[in-house]
């Protein structure tokens, strides 16, 4: 295991393919959804949802590439997200796991879905791999 992910344009171009398709699942358009393909390598996804707990605050998935998925809600003063809770160490999940981890919180807490309140620490060289794949993917 590495700290950081080796990023290579096969690892960059996944990354991207991989986000578009989990803001594809979560019905996030174009302009809801951003990535950095380089280090370091993380995305935001907005989500078109709201939790009571937390009123006239958006709701994001976030990627960093050293813990995988988390869900986050915006702060009123413009500071880093809110974590609410992190999907587990798999930091490259199916784009449909993912999607179930983007509705799995309500104002109650996490549902149905088992995820973690301590940041993970995925393993890079599978994360690496796994991106490649979606870079090797035919479109």
């Amino acid at each position: 295991m590495t700290e950081q992910v080796l990023v290579d344009a096969t690892v960059g171009l996944g990354f991207q393919r991989y986000v578009q398709s989990v803001a594809d699942r979560v019905g996030a358009g174009i302009e809801q959804w951003c990535c950095r393909g380089d280090h370091p390598m993380e995305a935001y996804i907005a989500l078109d949802r709201k939790l009571p707990r937390f009123p006239g605050r958006e709701v994001a998935l976030l990627w960093e590439e050293t813990c995988g998925w988390a869900l986050a809600v915006e702060t009123r003063s413009g500071e880093d997200l809110i974590v609410l809770g992190y999907l587990g160490e798999e930091a490259v999940a199916s784009p449909e796991l993912v999607a179930k981890f983007g509705v799995s919180v309500d104002s109650s807490g996490p549902r149905r879905l088992r995820w973690a309140t301590d940041r993970p620490l995925a393993d890079s060289d599978r994360t690496a791999r796994m991106l490649r794949g979606y870079g090797l993917a035919a479109t």
